[in-house]
């Protein structure tokens, strides 16, 4: 009887462990609140059913198969792909329970009686300390659910959880084969294992417990670190956003055009690392900066005078000539920020789209007369995405070109004043209706 209790208690920790597990460690995301309490109660029931039915060991697969199944109906998208996420579940679910539950018997040398009275404590207080965790931890559990919902494991933390599952389900294994056997009648003699391997198995489980622990927390920490980071990030953004905005509203014409670039840059860069075309340079963190980085492209504008910025006809040359100071005003700005702030990733796309945005493919734009590649490639970007924007927009010089139109001219200058490339990815934009979506 007590051995049978044993094993219900012991499923049911797999099977609570491994739901705690797949949540606040594995952030995959839970079903409709309502959903979930159900399928909680449908779980336990079938597991319930398969342990009468089939024993203890095809009750703690049933479990592992509804906690993969749960991952599966909690994804909106690679859904199949939950099951393959299971396979780290069992090793580190075996890294916890195995050194607590089975080594200390063990490494005591408690009797069967003994150590069922240990295993019911440990249970008791694995209970007690659940119920703590659901009774006073109810505003850690909300700020996670609001904050950590829609996060992902990044690639690292998902190798270093294969890892720890795997090295845990081995040596897990090994040890309970060692202290079944050593327990056994087999004569140490007829084995290689024994009560001389004691300290060995003792200390391996310690090293593996702490092990297991460890990474479970530098990851929950870790997750809770990027979420800081990751607010922190939007705010600064919003204010990149709105300090450029500032600036934008100088001109009454040009509402919307930092917002409306920014996502033609995200979508046109997006194209290129999709088509493997300067892979080299389009990394998550540089697309990331750049978009972050786009709205301050026109920065240097709140060095011309309004006369010029606001003039309803068409510039005079010594007009233009002020005009065309922006971009090195906005470089000269941009680069005083770094200095002030430190390094940036963003800053310094920032200082290259300001300064470069106007110079043309062929060598015949401004400040600067560069020509090709040695136009940044988020200049080059900035360029075809400011011209389309700047055709397509009424402004207080000319009226809105139609679409066709500017979308003729912008072919026409691939290979003048544009990276042929980044054209070419502008129009896959366009054709599959990207753009379209752009807020005005």
């Amino acid at each position: 009887m007590e051995t049978e209790l044993l094993e219900i208690l012991e499923t049911a920790a797999i099977t609570v462990s491994g739901f705690l597990i797949k949540k606040y460690v594995f952030l995959e995301t839970d079903m409709e609140a309502e959903k979930q309490r159900i399928f909680y109660c449908v779980s336990f029931f079938l597991i319930g059913i398969v342990f009468w039915a089939l024993g203890k060991d095809a009750a703690t697969m049933a479990a592992l198969f509804m906690i993969g199944l749960n991952i599966c109906l909690g994804r909106k998208e690679h859904r199949l792909r939950g099951l393959i996420s299971m396979i780290p579940f069992p090793g580190i679910i075996n890294g916890l329970l195995v050194p607590v539950l089975l080594v200390p018997p063990y490494f005591f040398a408690l009797s069967m009686k003994e150590t069922h009275i240990y295993q019911f404590i440990l249970y008791g207080v694995l209970f007690v300390l659940i119920v703590l965790f659901y009774v006073k931890g109810k505003r850690w559990r909300s700020w996670f659910h609001d904050n950590m919902q829609h996060r992902s494991l990044q690639k690292s933390e998902k190798y270093l959880l294969w890892i720890i599952g795997i090295l845990m389900l081995l040596f897990s294994n090994h040890t309970t084969m060692q202290i079944t056997l050593d327990s056994s009648n087999v004569r140490i003699a007829d084995s290689i294992y024994g009560r001389g391997l004691a300290p060995f198995i003792g200390i391996s489980s310690v090293s593996a417990f702490v092990m297991t622990v460890t990474i479970i927390v530098l990851i929950m920490q870790g997750n809770k670190r990027s979420f800081y980071h990751e607010r922190v990030s939007r705010m600064q953004s919003g204010m990149i956003t709105f300090m450029a905005e500032i600036v934008e509203n100088r001109d009454d014409n040009t509402g919307g055009h930092i917002r409306r670039t920014a996502k033609y840059v995200e979508n046109i860069a997006k194209e290129l690392k999709r088509q493997g075309i300067y892979s080299d340079i389009l990394n998550d963190r540089y697309m990331s900066d750049m978009v972050v980085a786009a709205p301050l492209h026109d920065i240097g504008k709140i060095h011309i005078p309004d006369a010029v910025l606001n003039k309803p006809g068409k510039l005079t040359e010594e007009e233009f000539e002020i005009m065309k100071t922006h971009t090195t005003a906005g470089e000269e700005l941009l680069t005083h920020a770094k200095e002030e702030l430190g390094e940036s990733g963003y800053l310094n796309i920032a200082v290259e789209m300001a300064a470069y945005h106007h110079e043309w493919w062929n060598g015949k734009g401004y400040p600067y007369g560069i020509s090709g590649e040695e136009i940044p490639l988020c200049a080059r970007i900035m360029a075809v995405a400011d011209v389309f924007d700047a055709l397509t927009s009424k402004r207080c010089y000319k009226n809105a070109m139609p679409l066709e139109k500017a979308y003729a001219i912008i072919r026409e200058e691939s290979g003048t004043h544009f990276d042929p490339a980044v054209v070419e990815a502008f129009f896959v934009t366009v054709e599959d209706s990207f753009l379209s979506e752009i807020p005005i």
